[in-house]
């Protein structure tokens, strides 16, 4: 046998083996790997649903909780189930309700025993109900005793692709390895050279950055020498770094959800103003449509310009603005900028606050009619007082007469307090309801008669004209005092000898009450306003009617405890109509 021939037996045998036994450890520990880098992304997913679940004995019912199973598993691209801790499945994202009461139990899955005694498992097998190979992971829920589990899975078809592949790189290597040993035993010292000067462009190519595939296949892989070991190290180099190009990537694209979910808008900026990282959030608060590629010098808002400028020199400033959106309505933004201390940029974090400016404003329009509404009783108290003290209570006549007005003013002042500090117990949630079914019918007949006293006083009508089939859920206590502000409302507007009827329909889920008369009526331009505190409509006003303006507020805040809604409408031909729903109950 010849020199060539020897060469090539040598050769060919060597890196036959080397491939062959290099298949077999790529495929395993690629194998293990991949799977382990699985189980740890599913662990950290697990632990999100656990967050998002907390435990799984809040679910009244099956639906609740194959429903929540659903979109979880939506959320996440992944198989949710929620097993009992008796093995029985309630919910799975990829199976309907009908499938689940016939899947088997559940508590000797390996997954499920690992997370019952350890807080977390895993297993991967063939799952016969979605025939494919699945890699399970199972966590603990919240629940201190009894502890239920949550599993997530995820298919490993990609595993599976990536095995083929390499076996299919392989056959192509053997074939490769052929043609190479020929050409080995023929030109060994013209290969040699050729693959140090391969080897060189290869480590060349790398240390520049350069990660082209034309440049890694060159390199000869396939040698078991000295040379084939420096050229899998550079191809294995080659592949960490892709590796961890993909991974700080992919980690980018993470941490631009994050600050998509922060609800504050993100915009950084090189030193000319130039845009070069934005997130959707920042868009929407500033009503722009695209901020990328653009200068913020050019967004027609001055405030970010003044921000910017002062930023240059102080390297922090905020500030509070206010951009148009409509002609009718304007948005409050607090934008703080601030620059990096590594990189030089800008950083601009925008604020939509809005609302804590609403919220603001109602409070110094709710101080402000609070004052204005003590000061009047306050001050006929202290002039009827000063006046007594003055001499007045020698004249009994004049005493009587000074002592009933204080007497008239407190009680007023008694009233609005009370008033205040149910409204705001009921807005803190410290009004405890007791909501039972009540049958509406039973309730307003007795309520009625308690009634005439009052409106016999002006001759007034109250009738009841029920349209309902169902009862209603409500607390007693919360339903009178509904009603009794309702018709002392419509009592204090109507005129004498006229009506004032309280009427029921069914609207879906809901039953709806109404009071109508035949008053004085609501103008168009008081019915947004009619249920805010201290509000009295002008009509109301100019009355002989005196009233603290709580009584509707108070109505409001009660319906919406009560889960239903409130509102008003004009009566026909006149008067009005104030309507409130309550729930249905059996």
């Amino acid at each position: 046998m010849g020199i060539r021939s020897r060469i090539f037996l040598i050769v060919f045998l060597l890196l036959t083996v080397s491939i062959a036994i290099t298949y077999v450890v790529a495929e395993r520990d690629l194998t293990r790997t991949f799977k382990l880098q699985i189980v740890d992304e599913l662990e950290k997913q697990a632990n999100l649903l656990v967050a998002s679940v907390d435990n799984l004995n809040k679910f009244s019912n099956i639906n609740d909780a194959d429903n929540a199973a659903n979109e979880l598993g939506k959320a996440s691209n992944s198989r949710v189930t929620f097993i009992t801790n008796n093995g029985n499945v309630i919910g799975d994202s990829q199976l309907e309700i009908e499938q689940i009461s016939s899947l088997d139990n559940h508590a000797l899955r390996e997954e499920f025993v690992d997370a019952l005694k350890n807080g977390n498992g895993w297993s991967s097998r063939y799952s016969n109900t979605l025939n494919q190979d699945l890699l399970y992971f199972a966590i603990k829920d919240n629940q201190e005793i009894n502890p239920n589990i949550i599993r997530i899975a995820v298919p490993l078809n990609y595993l599976d692709k990536i095995t083929d592949t390499l076996s299919l790189s392989v056959i192509l290597l053997f074939a490769v390895v052929f043609i190479v040993s020929i050409i080995a035993s023929g030109v060994a010292a013209n290969f040699l050279y050729s693959n140090i000067q391969d080897l060189a462009e290869a480590a060349n190519s790398i240390s520049k950055g350069v990660l082209k595939n034309d440049n890694l296949k060159a390199l000869p892989t396939q040698r078991v020498d000295e040379f084939g070991t420096v050229a899998r190290s550079i191809s294995q180099i080659s592949e960490d770094l892709k590796n961890q190009i993909k991974m700080i990537a992919k980690q980018r694209d993470q941490f631009g959800l994050v600050l998509d979910d922060l609800g504050e808008g993100i915009i950084v900026t090189n030193k000319k103003g130039d845009v070069v990282f934005t997130n959707e959030q920042a868009s929407i608060i500033l009503h722009i449509d695209d901020l990328s590629n653009t200068n913020i010098k050019k967004l027609d808002i001055p405030a970010l310009n003044y921000l910017f400028k002062r930023v240059k020199n102080k390297k922090s400033a905020d500030i509070e603005f206010e951009i148009e959106i409509d002609n009718k309505n304007t948005q409050w933004v607090l934008g703080s900028m601030n620059q990096s201390k590594t990189t030089g940029e800008f950083i601009l974090v925008v604020h939509d606050i809005t609302q804590l400016r609403q919220l603001n404003s109602m409070r110094r329009d709710f101080i402000s009619n609070l004052s204005h509404e003590l000061r009047t009783p306050v001050s006929v108290i202290r002039a009827n007082s000063e006046t007594l003290l003055d001499g007045a209570l020698e004249n009994k006549k004049d005493a009587k007469v000074f002592a009933k007005a204080i007497l008239r003013n407190s009680e007023r002042l008694s009233l609005m307090v009370s008033d205040l500090i149910d409204l705001s117990r009921i807005e803190y949630g410290d009004l405890k309801l007791n909501i039972v079914p009540i049958d509406l019918d039973s309730f307003i007949e007795p309520f009625i008669l308690s009634m005439e006293s009052l409106t016999k006083k002006k001759g007034i009508n109250l009738t009841y004209k029920p349209a309902h089939k169902t009862k209603i859920k409500a607390d007693v206590q919360a339903l009178e005092r509904i009603l009794t502000n309702l018709i002392d409302n419509a009592f204090k507007y109507s005129p004498e000898e006229s009506f004032i009827e309280i009427s029921t329909k069914q609207d879906d889920n809901n039953v709806r009450v109404m009071v109508s008369d035949n008053g004085i009526g609501i103008s168009e331009a008081d019915k947004g306003y009619i249920f805010d505190r201290f509000y009295r409509a002008a009509s109301a006003r100019a009355s002989h009617n005196k009233g603290s303006g709580l009584g509707l507020a108070i109505v409001k805040n009660l319906v919406n405890s009560l889960n239903g809604e409130v509102g008003v409408s004009s009566g026909s031909p006149e008067g009005s109509t104030f309507w409130f729903t309550l729930p249905s109950g059996k």
